[in-house]
């Protein structure tokens, strides 16, 4: 299997983190083939100004079975600071949307999303042994979203901007601390699980934790 690295770097902005990059997406790979089926797969590499996690400085984004993008503004200030391990756990988080992409898909409902979403913060945890992400750290107040999230769970019309990044009643990063949260007491009840193993496991099944965290 081929791993192809773009690099978008035609004014030269990645030129001081080209082999920083290079070396992340060889280490992750290796990490990712010793515990998941190898795969084919572009990585595109683009600086997008201000198009990134503030506080990491890059963020990832998965289209399709064999397609990531990793997006990086070097003029972020935190960015420096979280090119190390930070930046290869956001790549393997998108390797477990890849890997999900080519089975199951991550899908068009909440509930897909919830769980596509939790996965792969947990694949990064099991390769890395890392604390759940900014995004991913559990708050007390996310299980008074519970009893919406069980409702919705079905819904393919759902407002994913308002789920995963904020908006009204929903606060910043709710679905992925929730998706986080349901999939980590999902692994705690079935031991003999990973989140490498259940790459391909339908939302469906992850159903029944959402209802026994609400209760």
């Amino acid at each position: 299997m081929t791993w192809t690295t773009h690099l978008c770097n035609a004014g030269g902005k990645l030129d001081p983190l080209r082999d920083r990059i290079h070396e992340a997406i060889a280490l992750v790979r290796e990490k990712v083939e010793a515990v998941a089926p190898p795969v084919s797969l572009d990585v595109v590499v683009q600086v997008i100004p201000g198009g990134v996690i503030p506080e990491r400085g890059f963020v990832g984004h998965t289209l399709t079975g064999d397609l990531v993008y990793l997006t990086l503004d070097p003029a972020n200030q935190n960015l420096q600071e979280n090119m190390g391990e930070p930046f290869e756990r956001m790549i393997a988080h998108e390797l477990h949307h890849a890997l999900r992409f080519g089975t199951v898909g991550y899908g068009s409902t909440l509930g897909e999303a919830l769980v596509a979403e939790g996965l792969a913060g947990l694949f990064s945890h099991q390769l890395y042994g890392n604390a759940p992400e900014p995004w991913e750290a559990p708050e007390a107040s996310d299980l008074d979203h519970l009893e919406a999230a069980d409702a919705a769970w079905d819904a393919a019309a759902y407002d994913h901007r308002a789920w995963f990044f904020g908006s009204g009643d929903y606060p910043r990063w709710l679905g992925y601390r929730l998706g986080y949260r349901l999939v980590e007491a999902y692994l705690t009840a079935h031991p003999a699980q990973t989140a490498a193993s259940l790459a391909d496991a339908p939302a469906a099944d992850f159903r029944s934790v959402v209802k026994s965290l609400a209760a």
